[in-house]
Protein backbone atom coordinates (compact mmCIF):
# COMPACT_ATOMS: atom_id res chain seq x y z
CA UNK A 1 0.00 0.00 0.00
CA UNK A 2 2.90 2.16 0.67
CA UNK A 3 4.67 1.80 -2.79
CA UNK A 4 1.08 2.91 -4.25
CA UNK A 5 1.64 6.27 -2.41
CA UNK A 6 5.14 6.74 -3.03
CA UNK A 7 4.24 6.28 -7.11
CA UNK A 8 2.19 9.42 -7.42
CA UNK A 9 4.66 11.42 -4.96
CA UNK A 10 8.02 10.54 -7.25
CA UNK A 11 5.64 11.36 -10.57
CA UNK A 12 4.79 14.33 -9.45
CA UNK A 13 8.70 15.64 -8.02
CA UNK A 14 10.53 14.24 -11.30
CA UNK A 15 7.66 16.65 -12.87
CA UNK A 16 8.19 19.29 -10.38
CA UNK A 17 11.88 19.11 -11.10
CA UNK A 18 11.61 19.30 -15.16
CA UNK A 19 9.22 21.82 -15.53
CA UNK A 20 10.08 24.12 -12.46
CA UNK A 21 12.12 26.10 -14.88
CA UNK A 22 9.66 26.77 -17.23
CA UNK A 23 11.25 30.32 -17.51
CA UNK A 24 14.16 29.57 -18.29
CA UNK A 25 16.79 28.26 -20.61
CA UNK A 26 19.72 26.29 -21.19
CA UNK A 27 21.63 23.18 -21.41
CA UNK A 28 21.35 19.95 -19.14
CA UNK A 29 24.68 18.35 -19.77
CA UNK A 30 23.23 14.63 -18.41
CA UNK A 31 20.75 12.96 -17.98
CA UNK A 32 20.87 13.26 -14.17
CA UNK A 33 20.93 17.43 -14.55
CA UNK A 34 17.61 16.77 -16.63
CA UNK A 35 16.22 14.67 -13.29
CA UNK A 36 17.01 17.50 -11.16
CA UNK A 37 16.50 20.74 -13.19
CA UNK A 38 20.25 21.95 -13.15
CA UNK A 39 20.68 24.05 -16.26
CA UNK A 40 24.00 25.30 -17.51
CA UNK A 41 24.76 28.49 -19.37
CA UNK A 42 20.94 29.16 -17.78
CA UNK A 43 19.23 32.09 -17.91
CA UNK A 44 15.81 33.75 -17.03
CA UNK A 45 13.82 34.35 -20.03
CA UNK A 46 12.18 37.45 -19.32
CA UNK A 47 15.00 39.71 -18.57
CA UNK A 48 17.83 37.82 -20.03
CA UNK A 49 19.05 36.54 -23.75
CA UNK A 50 20.97 34.00 -25.31
CA UNK A 51 21.23 32.19 -28.15
CA UNK A 52 21.61 28.45 -28.15
CA UNK A 53 22.06 25.84 -31.99
CA UNK A 54 21.67 22.43 -30.92
CA UNK A 55 22.50 21.80 -34.64
CA UNK A 56 24.15 24.23 -36.86
CA UNK A 57 24.33 24.08 -40.26
CA UNK A 58 28.08 23.50 -41.07
CA UNK A 59 29.32 22.66 -37.68
CA UNK A 60 26.72 19.24 -36.60
CA UNK A 61 29.34 17.79 -34.22
CA UNK A 62 28.81 21.36 -31.87
CA UNK A 63 25.96 22.92 -29.62
CA UNK A 64 26.81 26.71 -29.79
CA UNK A 65 25.76 28.53 -26.68
CA UNK A 66 26.00 32.90 -26.76
CA UNK A 67 25.88 33.83 -23.45
CA UNK A 68 27.18 36.84 -21.43
CA UNK A 69 28.48 37.91 -25.04
CA UNK A 70 30.84 35.25 -25.14
CA UNK A 71 30.61 31.98 -27.52
CA UNK A 72 31.03 28.85 -26.55
CA UNK A 73 31.19 25.66 -28.53
CA UNK A 74 30.39 21.91 -27.01
CA UNK A 75 30.60 18.86 -28.52
CA UNK A 76 27.06 17.38 -29.21
CA UNK A 77 27.66 14.20 -27.21
CA UNK A 78 28.92 16.40 -24.11
CA UNK A 79 24.88 17.92 -24.07
CA UNK A 80 22.23 15.74 -22.49
CA UNK A 81 19.06 18.33 -23.94
CA UNK A 82 18.43 21.82 -24.57
CA UNK A 83 15.34 23.81 -22.97
CA UNK A 84 14.49 26.64 -24.77
CA UNK A 85 12.63 30.04 -23.47
CA UNK A 86 10.23 28.72 -25.68
CA UNK A 87 9.46 25.81 -22.90
CA UNK A 88 11.01 23.26 -26.13
CA UNK A 89 13.25 20.82 -25.39
CA UNK A 90 15.49 19.16 -27.07
CA UNK A 91 17.02 16.03 -26.58
CA UNK A 92 20.74 15.38 -28.33
CA UNK A 93 21.26 11.65 -28.58
CA UNK A 94 24.40 9.61 -31.32
CA UNK A 95 24.53 13.59 -33.00
CA UNK A 96 20.83 13.77 -33.45
CA UNK A 97 18.22 16.14 -32.00
CA UNK A 98 14.78 14.62 -30.98
CA UNK A 99 12.57 17.54 -29.40
CA UNK A 100 10.68 15.81 -26.69
CA UNK A 101 7.07 15.82 -26.28
CA UNK A 102 6.57 15.31 -22.53
CA UNK A 103 9.47 16.64 -20.41
CA UNK A 104 8.18 16.03 -17.07
CA UNK A 105 6.65 12.11 -18.08
CA UNK A 106 8.11 8.79 -17.01
CA UNK A 107 8.34 7.22 -20.95
CA UNK A 108 9.76 10.52 -22.58
CA UNK A 109 8.16 10.84 -25.97
CA UNK A 110 9.75 12.39 -28.66
CA UNK A 111 8.00 13.41 -32.19
CA UNK A 112 10.86 14.43 -34.91
CA UNK A 113 9.02 15.86 -38.17
CA UNK A 114 10.60 15.58 -41.43
CA UNK A 115 9.11 18.37 -43.83
CA UNK A 116 7.99 17.57 -47.74
CA UNK A 117 10.89 17.39 -49.78
CA UNK A 118 9.48 17.80 -53.32
CA UNK A 119 7.56 14.93 -54.52
CA UNK A 120 8.19 13.34 -50.86
CA UNK A 121 5.31 13.94 -48.39
CA UNK A 122 5.93 15.28 -45.11
CA UNK A 123 6.59 12.70 -42.20
CA UNK A 124 6.08 12.58 -38.61
CA UNK A 125 8.63 9.78 -36.66
CA UNK A 126 8.30 8.96 -32.94
CA UNK A 127 10.33 8.08 -30.64
CA UNK A 128 10.36 7.02 -27.23
CA UNK A 129 13.31 6.00 -24.16
CA UNK A 130 12.56 4.13 -21.48
CA UNK A 131 13.46 7.05 -18.64
CA UNK A 132 15.72 9.86 -19.42
CA UNK A 133 19.31 8.32 -19.28
CA UNK A 134 17.80 5.13 -21.62
CA UNK A 135 18.71 5.23 -25.76
CA UNK A 136 16.26 6.65 -27.42
CA UNK A 137 14.35 4.07 -29.84
CA UNK A 138 11.50 4.09 -32.95
CA UNK A 139 7.78 4.42 -30.81
CA UNK A 140 6.71 0.82 -31.54
CA UNK A 141 4.31 -2.01 -29.85
CA UNK A 142 7.53 -4.12 -30.02
CA UNK A 143 9.70 -1.61 -28.79
CA UNK A 144 7.63 -1.01 -25.94
CA UNK A 145 6.83 -4.20 -24.82
CA UNK A 146 10.48 -5.11 -25.17
CA UNK A 147 11.76 -2.47 -23.11
CA UNK A 148 9.24 -3.45 -19.64
CA UNK A 149 9.98 -7.46 -20.27
CA UNK A 150 9.12 -8.11 -16.72
CA UNK A 151 5.52 -5.75 -16.98
CA UNK A 152 3.29 -7.71 -18.12
CA UNK A 153 0.01 -5.83 -16.91
CA UNK A 154 1.66 -2.75 -19.09
CA UNK A 155 2.04 -5.28 -22.29
CA UNK A 156 -1.27 -6.68 -21.65
CA UNK A 157 -2.73 -2.79 -21.27
CA UNK A 158 -0.21 -2.09 -24.61
CA UNK A 159 -1.85 -4.48 -26.74
CA UNK A 160 -5.88 -3.80 -25.48
CA UNK A 161 -5.64 -0.29 -25.99
CA UNK A 162 -3.37 0.15 -29.21
CA UNK A 163 -4.02 -1.80 -32.65
CA UNK A 164 -1.05 0.10 -34.12
CA UNK A 165 2.24 1.30 -33.75
CA UNK A 166 0.48 5.04 -34.88
CA UNK A 167 -1.54 5.26 -31.91
CA UNK A 168 1.11 4.77 -29.40
CA UNK A 169 1.57 8.54 -29.94
CA UNK A 170 -2.35 9.59 -28.43
CA UNK A 171 -2.54 12.37 -25.20
CA UNK A 172 -4.51 11.81 -22.72
CA UNK A 173 -6.26 15.29 -22.34
CA UNK A 174 -8.45 14.03 -19.07
CA UNK A 175 -5.70 12.79 -17.39
CA UNK A 176 -2.71 15.56 -19.35
CA UNK A 177 -0.07 12.96 -20.47
CA UNK A 178 0.66 11.01 -22.85
CA UNK A 179 -1.66 7.74 -23.24
CA UNK A 180 1.42 5.35 -22.97
CA UNK A 181 1.94 6.89 -19.37
CA UNK A 182 -0.99 7.06 -18.18
CA UNK A 183 -1.03 3.30 -18.72
CA UNK A 184 2.35 2.64 -17.52
CA UNK A 185 1.54 4.17 -14.09
CA UNK A 186 -1.72 2.31 -13.50
CA UNK A 187 -0.13 -0.86 -14.80
CA UNK A 188 2.64 -0.06 -11.79
CA UNK A 189 -0.07 -0.44 -9.04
Amino acid sequence: MKYLLLLPLTVLCFTASVCAQADSSGIFRTAKDFLNGKLDFAIRCDSQSHKINADPLFKRNRVIVKHNGQTYKLAKDSVYAVRYCSGVVERLFQGKVYPMVNPGEAILIYKVAIPAIGKTPAQTNWYFSKEAAWPIQPLTIGNLTGAFPDNHAFHDAIIAEFKTDGELSRYDPVHKMMRINRLYLNAKM
